[in-house]
C-alpha cells in the first residue's frame, strides 16, 4: 500500500508542464543589456511566449510585479521556465530568430528632462533590429556574441504593402546626418527621427505607436518610437516646437492611415495633457512602461465567457433608505495599476472584505488575455470592475471627429460586452493650469464637452459614467446629456487625504448628515497600495491599503448618527440602485449588444501557426470568412454557414501555407470588411 501512495505522491509532484519557457534574471544587468533582451523578448514573443523578462522594466508602482507574474504563469499557466542567466546564453538559446545586428554609437545621449538620459542611436538602433529581427549591439558586441553587421539591411511592410527599403545598418557611421560633430544632442535626434518618419515610418505599425521609453512590446508590434518629451509635467510649453514637430508629423501620417478607426499608442506623454492634442487625431493612449507585454499579449488563453462574481442582476436589487456609499481604486487607464497587480493591493489578503470599484483598461485586456482572464477569476463578489478612462483605453471620446466615432462607438460596444464592464470613470482636470488651453490649432478644455461626451456614453451603452468635471456640481446625477452622468469635484473625494483615518471618515460622515436617503455617494477616488506600502519610498496622503480601507469604512458605519444606514457598494450595485431611484429602466444587456457587425483584429498577430479571428453579428445570418493571400488569391473559407445572433470565434491554422501578409475576410449580407494578418515562420 505504501508503495502506491508514494507512487501517487511521486505523480502529483513531478506533475508535467504543458507550456515551456525560458526566464531571464535581469536584476544586475546593465542597461544596454536590458535594451538588447527587450529587443528579443519583442522579436521570439510574436507569434507565443517564449520569453519571460525579470525585473529588466518593472512597473514602479509594485515591485514584485515580476515575480508575482511568473509564479501565476507557473500554476495558471502551467508554465515550466527555463532560466538563463546571461545575455550570451540568451542570445545563442534565440539565435535562430536572429538575423544579426544594428550597430550605433554607445557614446549619444539625451535627455527631454532633468532625470532622464538614454542611448538615442541605441533606441532607433532597437527599433530598426525589431523590423529587421536583428538586436541593437555596438560593433564590439556583435563581433563577441558572432551577430553579422550589415552596411544596409531590408526594411518589409508587414502590414500595408509598402515597398521594401535598404537603409543603413550601422547607425554609428560618420557620413550620416545625425552624426554631424557640430549638432546639438537635440539636433542629432531629431535628425534620425526626421529620417526615420520618412523611411521607417511607412513600414511600421500603422495601428500603434510608441513614445518615449522603449519596450519589448513596441518591438513585437513593430512600432515607429520616438522618445520625446517636455520639461514640464503640466506646461504644454516645456515641449518644445521642435519636438512637438515630429510627434504632430506622426499623428498626421497615423490618422491619414487610420480614417475611420481608432489608433492607440503607448508609452507616456509628458506634459500629460498633451493625452488630449492626440484624442483630436483619432487616437487612444496606453501608459505602458513596463515589460513582458510581449508575452502577456501572446500566450494562448482558451477563449470562454468573462464572467465574474461581482456582476450582479439589477431585478433582485432592493432600494432602501441608506446612504451608497462607492470607493474607486485609480490609475485604471495606467498599465502600471493593470499589470503591477493595482500597486500590489489585488494581492493583499484584505482583498474582498470591503467592496471596490477596480479601474481597468479593457483595451489592455482584450490585448493580453491571460491577464484579463487572471483577474476576471480571482475577483471576489466585492471587486467590482469599472473602465478608466473609456473602454478604448486613456482618451476622450469628446474629441474624437465625427470620422472616427462610429467605429470607436462599435469596438467600445463591442469590449464593455465582451468582458461585462459597463460602469466607466472619466475624468480632465488640468489643461496647462488653466482652464481652456489653445495648443497648435487644437482647444483643450477642463471640462467635456458634455453634449458630445454624453451622447457617446448613451451609445456605447454605459450605465454609468462617473466623471471629475469643475463645470458640474460634486456627487450630483446628470441625465440630461444623453448618458448617465455622476460628477464629485472638490470635496475630498479625488485623491483624498485619507493619511489620518478618522478625519477622512468624518468627512465623508459630514456630507451624508446633511443628505436625504436614498443618498449616493463617491466617497473616494483613491490609489490603492500593497499591504506593505510603508515600506514604499513614494506613499502619498491619496494612498490607502486594503486593510486602511477597511478600517475607515469602519469608523463610517460605527458613526451613531448615520451608521447603521451607510452601505458600501461595488460599482455594479451602485449603477443598478442608482438608475431604480431615477427611474430608469435596466435594459437586459443582451438586447443592448451592438446593432453592427464587427470584425476583430485576430489574436495573436503576428502568428505561428495559430491565430484566433472573432466577429460579431447583430442577428441571425449568414456568413462566410475566408483568407486570402496578398495578391487576393484564396487561401481557404474558414466558415460558410449561419449563424446565431452574438460573439463567434474561429481558429485559423496556418501551418501549411508560407510566411508572409494574409487577408481575412467576413461577408454577412451587405457586410464586408477586411483585416490584414501576418503569418511568421
Amino acid at each position: 500500500m505504501k508503495k502506491y501512495i508514494l507512487l501517487l505522491v511521486l505523480f502529483v509532484t513531478i506533475k508535467s508542464y504543458s507550456y515551456n519557457a525560458v526566464l531571464f534574471n535581469g536584476t544586475s544587468s546593465l542597461p544596454w543589456e536590458k535594451l538588447v533582451v527587450k529587443a528579443l523578448a519583442g522579436i521570439v514573443n510574436r507569434d507565443s511566449s517564449r520569453l519571460y523578462l525579470m525585473n529588466v522594466y518593472e512597473t514602479w508602482s509594485y515591485s514584485k510585479t515580476d515575480e508575482s507574474w511568473a509564479d501565476i504563469y507557473r500554476i495558471k499557466g502551467e508554465v515550466k521556465f527555463d532560466t538563463v542567466k546571461s545575455v550570451s546564453a540568451l542570445i545563442d538559446r534565440f539565435r535562430s530568430f536572429l538575423k544579426g545586428a544594428i550597430s550605433y554609437d554607445p557614446n549619444q545621449y539625451f535627455s527631454n528632462f532633468t532625470g532622464q538620459s538614454f542611448q538615442w542611436q541605441a533606441e532607433v538602433a532597437a527599433m530598426l533590429g525589431g523590423l529587421t529581427d536583428r538586436l541593437p549591439l555596438t560593433k564590439a558586441q556583435a563581433s563577441a556574441f558572432n551577430m553579422q553587421l550589415n552596411d544596409s539591411v531590408l526594411v518589409d511592410d508587414s502590414f500595408d504593402g509598402d515597398k521594401p527599403i535598404y537603409v543603413t545598418g550601422r547607425l554609428e557611421d560618420a557620413a550620416h546626418l545625425w552624426n554631424t560633430i557640430s549638432y546639438t544632442d537635440e539636433q542629432k535626434y531629431l535628425a534620425i527621427l526626421d529620417w526615420g518618419i520618412k523611411f521607417l515610418l511607412p513600414r511600421c505599425n500603422p495601428a500603434k505607436f510608441q513614445i518615449r521609453e522603449f519596450t519589448d512590446y513596441s518591438v513585437q508590434k513593430k512600432m515607429f518610437q520616438v522618445n520625446l518629451g517636455g520639461t514640464g509635467d503640466l506646461k504644454f510649453e516645456t515641449l518644445s516646437d521642435k519636438r512637438a514637430d515630429i510627434i504632430e508629423r506622426i499623428l498626421i501620417f497615423l490618422h491619414s492611415k487610420n480614417p475611420t478607426n481608432i489608433f492607440h499608442i503607448y508609452g507616456w506623454m509628458r506634459p500629460e495633457p498633451l493625452i488630449q492634442w492626440f484624442a483630436f487625431y483619432g487616437a487612444s493612449f496606453h501608459e505602458t512602461l513596463l515589460a513582458n507585454l510581449s508575452w502577456h499579449s501572446s500566450f494562448p488563453v482558451e477563449q470562454k465567457e468573462y464572467k465574474r462574481a461581482s456582476i450582479v442582476n439589477a431585478d433582485t436589487l432592493k432600494l432602501s433608505e441608506k446612504y451608497y456609499l462607492l470607493f474607486i481604486g485609480t490609475e485604471g487607464d495606467a498599465a502600471n495599476w493593470n499589470f503591477g497587480f493595482q500597486s500590489g493591493a489585488w494581492l493583499s489578503s484584505e482583498r474582498g472584505k470591503v467592496p471596490i470599484g477596480w479601474g481597468w483598461n479593457l483595451e489592455l485586456m482584450n490585448e493580453c488575455p491571460f491577464v484579463a482572464r487572471y483577474y476576471f477569476d480571482s475577483a471576489t463578489p466585492n471587486d467590482g470592475f469599472i473602465s478608466v478612462t473609456s473602454p478604448l483605453g486613456y482618451t476622450y471620446p469628446d474629441l474624437w471627429g465625427n470620422d472616427v466615432w462610429q467605429k470607436a462607438v462599435d469596438s467600445s460596444h463591442y469590449l464593455m460586452n465582451k468582458y461585462n464592464v459597463f460602469n466607466i470613470y472619466a475624468y480632465k482636470h488640468y489643461a496647462n493650469g488653466e482652464f481652456t488651453y489653445d495648443y497648435r490649432g487644437k482647444t483643450i478644455d477642463n471640462s467635456f464637452n458634455f453634449p458630445r461626451f454624453g451622447q457617446f456614453q448613451k451609445e456605447i451603452g454605459s450605465d454609468i459614467t462617473f466623471t471629475f468635471d469643475p463645470k458640474l456640481q460634486t456627487q450630483s446625477v446628470y441625465t440630461n446629456y444623453g448618458g448617465l452622468l455622476f460628477n464629485h469635484v472638490d470635496d475630498g473625494t479625488f485623491y483624498g487625504d485619507v493619511s489620518n483615518l478618522p478625519a477622512a471618515a468624518n468627512r465623508i460622515l459630514t456630507t451624508l448628515k446633511t443628505k436625504t436617503k436614498p443618498f449616493f455617494m463617491l466617497a473616494g477616488y483613491q490609489r490603492f497600495r500593497q499591504d506593505d506600502m510603508i515600506t514604499r519610498t513614494d506613499p502619498e496622503l491619496a494612498d490607502i491599503t486594503i486593510g486602511r480601507l477597511k478600517q475607515m469604512t469602519d469608523l463610517i458605519k460605527e458613526d451613531p448618527v448615520v451608521g447603521k444606514d451607510v452601505e458600501i457598494v461595488t460599482p455594479e450595485v451602485f449603477s443598478a440602485l442608482l438608475k431604480k431611484k431615477l427611474g430608469i429602466v435596466n435594459v437586459d444587456k443582451e438586447s443592448s449588444k451592438p446593432s453592427v457587425f464587427i470584425l476583430s483584429q485576430n489574436y495573436p498577430n503576428p502568428f505561428n501557426p495559430s491565430t484566433v479571428i472573432e466577429f460579431f453579428v447583430p442577428f441571425r445570418t449568414n456568413i462566410k470568412l475566408t483568407v486570402y493571400d496578398i495578391l487576393g488569391k484564396e487561401v481557404t473559407t474558414l466558415l460558410e454557414k449561419q449563424e446565431s445572433a452574438g460573439k463567434h470565434s474561429v481558429r485559423f491554422n496556418a501551418v501549411d501555407i508560407p510566411a508572409g501578409v494574409y487577408i481575412y475576410r467576413l461577408i454577412a449580407g451587405s457586410y464586408t470588411e477586411s483585416k490584414k494578418m501576418l503569418v511568421v515562420k
